[in-house]
């Protein structure tokens, strides 16, 4: 099964708990449900306003490429790039797809594979055998994390993808469920990435 082609052939949204702003010089998006604001560039707001819910994914990318008169294969990963970012923001979803494990799966078969980076700027306070505390300053908020959390934010360090921290949290943990390890941590660096602790890097 060639997973690249599935993927490039997903349909993609708006989630409906999301709104876009256009200006001149770009776009700002904003999660209700949080109040978060996200500022894209006038690339990047061309790529959303290609995002309707019937394109695929190569649709938009053969529609950018036309129209800033460079390749279809350098579209295609500037599109899968910064579709993969917004959908961990949760800005994106997929169209035709409802059942979230499927969402994640094709996310984790992406041909784009991301690795976790901690913001540099994040200061972590251990608290011996109760996990500690982590204080960023870009926004003043601080995140209790348990051993499991401090384990997780130990090996965000621009070196483990997705699968290599699942990995090694079910090696540590050994009597824990595969599918419970993997939803749990999903959600945990989904979470992380949309507070700022930890950002992405593109293997």
């Amino acid at each position: 099964m060639n997973t690249k082609i599935e993927f490039n052939e997903l349909v993609l949204q708006l989630r409906l708990d999301v709104v876009m702003e256009g200006f001149d010089d770009g776009a700002l998006i904003l999660r209700l449900a949080d109040r978060h604001l996200i500022e894209v560039n006038p690339v990047g707001q061309h790529i959303l306003e290609l995002i309707d819910g019937k394109r695929s994914l190569a649709q938009v990318a053969g529609l950018l490429a036309e129209r800033y008169a460079i390749t279809t294969a350098e579209a295609l990963q500037d599109v899968l790039t910064f579709c993969t970012d917004l959908r961990a923001q949760g800005v994106l979803e997929a169209a035709e797809l409802k059942n979230d494990e499927e969402i994640k799966n094709m996310a984790e078969h992406a041909p784009l594979k991301l690795r976790y980076l901690r913001n540099p700027d994040v200061v972590l306070r251990e608290e011996d055998e109760d996990g500690g505390l982590l204080f960023n300053p870009d926004t003043n908020q601080v995140k209790v994390v348990n051993p499991t959390g401090l384990f997780i934010w130990q090996r965000c360090d621009g070196q483990h993808d997705f699968d290599q921290i699942a990995a090694a949290m079910l090696e540590t943990y050994e009597d824990a469920p595969v599918d419970e390890v993997r939803q749990d941590l999903q959600e945990y660096l989904d979470g992380m990435h949309q507070t700022g602790f930890i950002g992405l890097l593109e293997e």
